[in-house]
């Protein structure tokens, strides 16, 4: 399992590639859909951290945190890791496990041509994981409005076609 900061970073290095502008929200989405075909397909998760249901969609509080300073505007860095010895920035590692690059390169084409406010439109559909997980927050606590892993597989099944 990885950083989701590290998965943020391949969609920007191949969105980067193919000439695009990506924002947060591409970014977030887009991690997201890659998480949840990832487990689907692998039957593991690639992120080791569980997805909150924000205002927007789905989001990695981590992804969120190092690209916040962009705002609505496109991205134009890499994330980084902070090495709390030396105190400074430092690179994230690099995927190197064969089940997370071909989920990145079988699915991330599909995504990175869709408009933000669809990849949006697209997490706030009615049973989607996000929408069940803030509907359940309204009736019960939910701390960090975590999105499970388990919501997020069973939505990806219904997905597939029979």
């Amino acid at each position: 399992m990885y950083d989701a900061r590290v998965i943020a970073n391949e969609i920007l290095k191949e969105g980067w590639r193919r000439g695009l502008d990506l924002t947060q929200i591409d970014v977030q989405k887009i991690c997201y859909f890659l998480s949840g075909h990832h487990l689907l397909d692998h039957g593991r998760p690639m992120i080791h951290s569980e997805f909150e249901a924000w205002d927007f969609g789905p989001v990695q509080r981590s992804v969120y945190n190092s690209f916040k300073q962009f705002g609505r505007e496109p991205i134009s860095e890499l994330a980084t890791a902070f090495d709390p010895i030396r105190r400074q920035p430092k690179e994230l590692s690099t995927i190197s496990e064969n089940s997370v690059r071909d989920t990145i390169e079988k699915y991330l084409p599909l995504y990175l041509g869709i408009p933000s406010f669809e990849l949006v439109e697209m997490t706030h559909r009615p049973g989607t994981p996000w929408t069940r997980t803030q509907d359940s927050g309204k009736r019960s606590a939910n701390i960090g409005m975590r999105i499970s892993n388990e919501l997020i597989t069973e939505y990806f099944e219904g997905l597939q076609p029979a």
